[in-house]
């Protein structure tokens, strides 16, 4: 749910490995034409595996060019539950968020994703290179 929660604080740094990146889909199906709806297809998604909520706002996720998604205020993701984050444009759901960019974020030809504390201190991460016939890896 996208609404504040007082009774969920956010992510201490301890706790942060309960939270992980889980796969990028960095080439999706299809010419990059650079359409919303193409853009959308390209995502990552970070799974809670605690059976608790958390709340990730702050939390940030950077490309190997630094490119930036900062997770909303007042983000709680549910215990045992997986958020992607799509990256083009649309309205933010409970379970899928997006980036609003216009342009693709995740490298074709290989990258590495950070997860990181609303500080800066990077607590995960999934490095990819190209491999032929495959567009998504699991982190």
């Amino acid at each position: 749910m996208l609404a504040a929660s007082a009774a969920i604080a956010p992510l201490s740094a301890s706790a942060a490995i309960t939270v992980v990146l889980s796969g990028i889909q960095y080439d999706p199906p299809g010419p990059d034409v650079r359409t919303n709806a193409q853009l959308n297809n390209e995502f990552f998604t970070v799974r809670n595996l605690s059976s608790r909520p958390i709340n990730l706002s702050g939390y940030r996720v950077l490309d190997a060019a630094n490119h930036k998604f900062v997770f909303p205020r007042g983000y709680v993701l549910p215990g045992r539950t997986t958020a992607i984050v799509r990256t083009g444009k649309n309205r933010n759901r409970a379970q899928t968020l997006y980036w609003n960019q216009g342009n693709y974020i995740w490298n074709n030809t290989g990258d590495t994703a950070r997860f990181q504390t609303p500080a800066g201190k990077t607590f995960d991460t999934c490095t990819y290179k190209a491999v032929t016939g495959r567009a998504r890896v699991g982190c």
